[in-house]
C-alpha cells in the first residue's frame, strides 16, 4: 500500500477495500520510521489527520464519496499556508508563524476530501535548488543519502518517493518541483503560469512562481490538477479558463500518436554520460510507440539563465526588502547575499529581461504551433553529493546550482507547462527524469504523452528506493 499510486488508493477507498484511517496510519508510521533519516517533514499533524480520516470513512460508507482525492493523505511544501498550521517557509524569520487561512490549493484539496498530514522541508524561503537548509536540516535523497534530494521542494519529493504520502503540493520558480522529482524518481508537474492560484503561498518571484504537484504517476498528477486548477479572484495572476477533465482525456489518449520536438542544442549539451544514455533510450521508446520525432534548433539560449536570474533576484529582493533592512541577521548568508544582489538589478535591466523573455517565449510558441510537445532531459546530471560545489562534464566545469537549473528555468520564464517523469536508473542506482513541455494550458497533452509512456513501460511501479521497501 505505501507505494500504491493515487489511482490505486482511490479505487480501494471508493470500493471499501482500503480504509482512510488505515491509510493515514500507514503514512504516519512511515514518516516516523524514515523522517529521522531523510528529513522530509518539518511538521506532522497526525491527530488531526486521523480525525479527518474517520470523518472521511464515515461519509464514504454513507455514499457521500467526493472523488479520487477523498480519504487520501497529502502533504504540502512548508511555504503553502494551511489554517492553524505552522508555516516556516524553511526560514528562521517565520519559525513560529501560524497561518490563519488556507491557501486556495490547500482549500481545494480539503474540499475534495483529501487529508492534510503535514508540511515538507525545503530550501530557506524556497530560495535554492538543492534541498539544503541551515535551520531545519537538509532533506536527503532516498536512493542514496549521501546525495541531495534537489530542491526547493525536496522534502515533498522525498515524501512521495518513499511512500510517506502519495501526493504533495510544491512550488516551482526555477525547477523546484521538477528537479527534486527527477532526482527522487517521481512525477513532478509544473502547470501553465496562471492555471493554479498562488493565493496563500509565500512568494519568491511572482512572475516566475508556479504551484505544482508531486505524485507517483501521470494519472495521479492529472487528478490533482483537476482538483486545484481554476480561476481565483484572490489571485490576479490566475487565468479564467475552463478546467478539463484531465484524467479522462489521458485515459482516452492511448491510441493517439504525438508529434514531438527534440532540441539538438542547449538541452542536449553537457549531459552526464548516464543521463545521455537513458534519455536516448527514452526517446527511442517514444519513437517506437509510433510518435513522430522532429529535431529542433533553438536560438538565444545564452540568454536563458541571465534573464531568468535578473527577474528572480530582483523580485525576491523587493518582497524581502523590509526584512532585509530590519532582520538581515536572521537570513542565512547565502540567501542574504542573494537578496542584496537583487537590490542591484536596475529597472532598465529588469525591463530588458522581461522583454527578452517574451521574445524567447515566442520562439517556443512558434515551435509548439507545429508540434504537440518538446522533450528534454530534466537535469543534465543525476543527483550530486552534498559537498559538490562544481560539476565537471568532459572538459567543462559548472557551478552545481547552474547545472541543476540549466534545463528547467526557461519554462518558468515562459510559463509553459512541463512535467518530469522518471525514465531510468544510472549504473549507480540514481533516478533520471525526462521533461515534457507543451503549449500554454495544454497540460492534457504533456500528461497524455507521460501516461502513454508509463502504461507501455510500467514505470509507475518501478521506482521504489531500495531501503524503503
Amino acid at each position: 500500500m505505501p507505494f500504491f499510486s493515487l489511482r490505486q488508493l482511490s479505487e480501494g477507498v471508493m470500493n471499501g477495500s482500503i480504509s482512510p484511517v488505515d491509510l493515514v496510519e500507514v503514512c504516519t508510521e512511515r514518516i516516523r520510521k524514515f523522517n529521522p533519516i531523510l528529513n522530509a517533514f518539518i511538521t506532522v499533524i497526525k491527530e488531526d489527520a486521523l480525525k479527518q480520516a474517520q470523518l472521511s470513512e464515515k461519509d464514504i460508507r454513507q455514499g457521500k464519496y467526493l472523488g479520487p482525492l477523498h480519504g487520501i493523505p497529502f502533504s504540502i511544501k512548508d511555504i503553502l499556508y494551511a489554517k492553524g498550521i505552522r508555516c516556516t517557509a524553511g526560514s528562521k524569520i517565520l519559525s513560529n508563524y501560524v497561518s490563519e487561512v488556507d491557501s486556495t490549493s490547500v482549500k481545494k484539496m480539503k474540499n475534495a476530501g483529501a487529508i492534510l498530514i503535514g508540511t515538507n522541508n525545503l530550501n530557506e524561503f524556497a530560495s535554492g535548488i538543492n534541498g539544503i537548509n541551515p535551520f531545519y536540516g537538509s532533506s536527503k535523497n532516498p536512493w542514496n543519502t549521501s546525495r541531495i534530494s534537489g530542491g526547493s521542494s525536496g522534502g515533498s519529493s522525498v515524501a512521495v518517493a518513499t511512500g510517506m504520502v502519495p501526493v504533495s503540493l510544491g512550488t516551482d520558480t526555477g525547477g523546484s518541483v521538477r528537479v527534486p522529482s527527477s532526482f527522487c524518481g517521481v512525477v513532478g508537474l509544473k502547470p501553465t503560469y496562471g492555471r493554479i492560484s498562488r493565493y496563500g503561498v509565500m512568494p519568491l518571484s511572482p512572475s516566475l512562481d508556479h504551484i505544482g504537484c508531486i505524485t507517483r504517476s501521470a494519472w495521479d498528477a492529472a487528478a490533482v490538477l483537476e482538483c486545484i486548477s481554476g480561476w481565483d479572484h484572490l489571485d490576479k495572476g490566475s487565468v479564467n479558463k475552463r478546467v478539463p477533465i484531465y484524467t479522462k482525456i489521458i485515459e482516452d489518449s492511448r491510441a493517439e500518436k504525438f508529434s514531438v520536438g527534440i532540441p539538438t542544442n542547449y538541452f542536449s549539451e553537457f549531459l552526464h554520460p548516464e543521463v545521455e544514455r537513458l534519455f536516448h533510450d527514452f526517446i527511442e521508446k517514444v519513437r517506437l510507440a509510433n510518435n513522430v520525432i522532429h529535431d529542433v534548433v533553438l536560438h538565444n539560449t545564452e540568454k536563458y539563465y541571465r534573464y531568468w536570474r535578473d527577474v528572480r533576484i530582483a523580485e525576491a529582493s523587493q518582497i524581502h526588502l523590509k526584512w532585509l533592512r530590519t532582520r538581515a541577521e536572521q537570513y542565512s548568508i547565502e540567501v542574504r547575499n542573494m537578496l542584496i544582489q537583487g537590490t542591484k538589478v536596475s529597472a532598465v535591466e529588469y525591463i530588458r529581461a522581461m522583454n527578452t523573455i517574451k521574445e524567447i517565449k515566442n520562439e517556443f510558441l512558434s515551435i509548439l504551433n507545429e508540434m504537440c510537445a518538446i522533450i528534454v532531459p530534466t537535469t543534465i546530471i543525476p543527483a550530486p553529493g552534498f559537498d559538490e560545489r562544481t560539476i565537471s562534464i568532459d572538459d567543462d566545469t559548472f557551478q552545481t546550482r547552474k547545472a541543476l537549473l540549466r534545463n528547467t528555468i526557461i519554462f518558468n520564464s515562459t510559463g509553459l507547462p512541463a512535467v518530469t517523469i522518471p525514465i531510468g536508473l544510472t549504473k549507480e542506482g540514481l533516478p533520471v527524469g525526462a521533461q515534457i513541455i507543451g503549449p500554454p494550458f495544454r497540460e492534457d497533452t504533456i500528461l497524455s504523452i507521460a501516461y502513454n509512456y508509463e502504461c507501455t513501460n510500467n514505470t509507475a511501479s518501478k521506482f521504489v528506493p531500495p531501503p524503503c521497501t
